[in-house]
């Protein structure tokens, strides 16, 4: 090993050696870096590290003492490294207004906190290096997570619930380790609170628990952001507490396992590097039937598990699942194209009329302003609520039950079809 030569320099090699010992009795300790009692922790550890490596290496005669200025300034650079990223996770992960926070490069970080998406100019890193000790620090709280060369992108759920998307070059394009953490802070749980958000109107509310108590086949439809999942959990809390749900999600984001008393969740998985099989969303929803289910929830549709689905509401199954789609006509499209991909022998005029099993979509929207010249999010409302009332051929018949938007939603008159169980789970209809 190479000694120090001057009062100021770092040896490169006892720095990574150190910091490898400081990372192994992080870990060893779980210390969360994200926490005020973490971070002193992680100051000791460091100070305890940079003295017990430069004692040995003078007692087997690799290198001479370490001066004061030299000690100092591996000190700073550990901190910099270890606690400034925990300073930095904290202070992305506890802002009570972001919704995302997307990395693109170092020194271009972007907040999206509801309303514009905006470049955040004092949240920073030093280098990839430096993200890439950040996205590792985070994953150190997700078992069976890694980013590294042999699986250079990875999604995982922060034990927070926020959803992390990273990506390493060459994976990563534009040569930059990348990153976005999704968040969910549309502050409601129950259909209530999502009317005084003015997410929707009392009457709408009414009648999406009527729907839910009377076991139609709900889908919940929406841009990216639209509050889609916020939607499908305040629906899910409507379910009576004596029945039997099971939820099945690619990455777990509903809090329905939690909250409903006879309620268990799936959670898919990817085939790994070492060699585990992937378990599939589409393998979890035929799996969810044998747990004899009175409501199936898929957390959302995007491939062969919606033939699945679809095949679980033909065979008696309640439930309900979301799909990216800018109305209610184009979710149900989006649906009858993901039902293509799952190796069922069927056409494309037998997958719109599995369409039929579906009996509401609720549309969410995020609207945009362009008024004071830049880009801005209007509040999250829905815009549709829509009965599926009948599929001939390529043709839907859709039936909009509502009109307005928001806390502006009113009955439009014109009930559908299955009114009269609406009527037996409770719901009167506006006079």
């Amino acid at each position: 090993m190479a000694a120090l030569t001057t009062p100021d320099a770092i040896d490169v090699d006892a720095t990574e050696a150190v910091r490898l010992r400081v990372e192994q009795a992080l870990a060893a300790e779980q210390v969360n870096l994200t926490s005020e009692d973490g971070r002193e922790r992680t100051e000791r550890i460091i100070d305890a590290e940079i003295d017990t490596y430069y004692a040995q290496a003078l007692n087997n005669g690799g290198a001479v003492g370490l001066s004061e200025q030299a000690r100092i300034a591996m000190a700073r650079s550990m901190r910099e490294d270890f606690i400034g990223l925990g300073t930095l996770a904290e202070r992305m992960l506890n802002d009570p207004d972001a919704q995302e926070w997307m990395v693109n490069a170092p020194k271009r970080v972007f907040r999206d906190d509801g309303q514009r998406i905006e470049r955040v100019p004092d949240v920073v890193f030093a280098d990839n290096r430096q993200v890439r000790s950040f996205l590792e620090r985070l994953l150190e709280q997700v078992e069976g997570k890694r980013l590294d060369r042999i699986t250079p992108r990875v999604e995982a759920r922060l034990p927070d619930g926020s959803r992390l998307t990273a990506a390493i070059p060459p994976i990563s394009s534009n040569g930059n380790v990348i990153c976005s953490i999704r968040r969910f802070r549309l502050a409601a749980g129950t259909l209530g609170e999502l009317v005084e958000l003015e997410f929707l109107s009392d009457q709408a509310a009414d009648f999406l628990t009527a729907c839910v108590r009377a076991d139609k086949n709900i889908v919940v439809a929406g841009r990216v952001s639209a509050g889609k999942t916020t939607l499908i959990n305040a629906l899910g809390r409507a379910i009576p507490g004596s029945e039997r749900v099971v939820v099945c999600e690619s990455s777990a984001e509903l809090q329905l396992p939690a909250v409903l008393p006879n309620c268990v969740g799936y959670e898919a998985r990817p085939a790994s590097a070492d060699g585990l099989q992937a378990i599939t969303l589409e393998d979890l929803v035929a799996d969810a039937l044998r747990m004899a289910p009175d409501k199936l929830i898929v957390g959302e549709c995007r491939g062969p598990e919606t033939m699945a689905m679809l095949w679980a509401f033909a065979t008696g199954h309640a439930g309900m699942t979301s799909v990216h789609g800018e109305s209610a006509e184009h979710a149900l499209i989006n649906l009858a194209r993901f039902a293509l991909t799952s190796g069922a022998r069927i056409e494309s005029d037998q997958a719109l009329d599995w369409l039929r099993e579906i009996d509401l979509v609720v549309h969410c929207d995020r609207p945009r302003s362009y008024d004071t010249g830049d880009r801005r999010f209007l509040p999250r409302r829905i815009d549709q609520i829509t009965e599926v009332a009948g599929i001939e051929g390529r043709r839907m018949t859709l039936n909009p039950l509502f009109t307005g938007t928001g806390s502006e939603l009113q009955w439009a008159g014109t009930g559908p079809a299955f009114l009269p169980d609406l009527e037996h789970a409770g719901f009167e209809v506006p006079q």
